[in-house]
């Protein structure tokens, strides 16, 4: 099932790339799908590893932690930055909070548990925490001009200003903290690995490579 669902993210994903070339914003909807359909891979992965119990929990500690940092740092500024979120139209509570950003991130890191589980079985609890916390933090700044440029979900360009520069680093550090130590709380993957190829690898891979497109975009602009 995870396959199927992998390939309609990884598509999904891909018929974004459209999106890089429209007015910025356009096609509200196709975030809250793409969204959606990660996050119903993310789970799925979850579920079968650790079972419908486990799975809930940790769903639920990852998306109340990015929830509170997000909803932190739009009233004090504080931990991850200089960041204003504007979230997207839909899925948003009270035309106040939106609910696309934490599900995102809940989505990426347990896409890069996932991949650093299957291709990397031999790696320990700390190593492990470490390889997706990089991981995790690596394509969350990777993905800063899609979802700041592109899409419009938050308003975050620090590295034009000097005196931002040090909230931006910051906000990265705590980024990386929170996927360290969220990372641990995961079920342990024990089952025999018959590939290091696994369908939430292929899906981060696709999702950095829309990213990456943003990127150079956003660059080739700015020349």
């Amino acid at each position: 099932m995870s396959a199927a669902i992998a390939w309609v993210c990884g598509l999904w994903t891909l018929g974004g790339a459209v999106l890089l070339f429209q007015e910025a914003g356009s096609q509200p909807w196709w975030d809250a799908v793409w969204v959606l359909v990660l996050a119903l891979l993310a789970y799925v992965g979850l579920v079968q590893v650790g079972g419908l119990s486990r799975a809930r929990m940790v769903a639920g500690v990852v998306l109340v932690v990015f929830a509170g940092m997000i909803l932190l740092t739009a009233l004090t500024g504080w931990p991850l930055g200089p960041v204003r979120f504007t979230g997207s139209p839909v899925l948003r509570v009270g035309n106040f909070f939106p609910l696309l950003p934490p599900l995102l991130a809940f989505c990426l890191l347990t896409l890069c548990q996932r991949a650093f589980a299957v291709a990397c079985p031999g790696l320990g609890p700390t190593a492990l925490a470490v390889s997706v916390s990089a991981a995790f933090t690596a394509t969350a700044l990777n993905a800063s001009a899609f979802l700041s440029d592109a899409r419009l979900w938050w308003l975050w360009n620090p590295w034009g200003e000097g005196s931002a520069f040090l909230p931006a680093v910051v906000g990265l550090l705590s980024l990386a903290l929170a996927g360290f130590f969220l990372a641990r709380i995961y079920p342990e993957d024990t089952q025999m690995k018959l590939t290091r190829w696994s369908p939430a690898g292929a899906v981060l891979l696709v999702l950095n490579a829309l990213f990456l497109a943003a990127n150079a975009l956003h660059f080739i602009g700015r020349l």
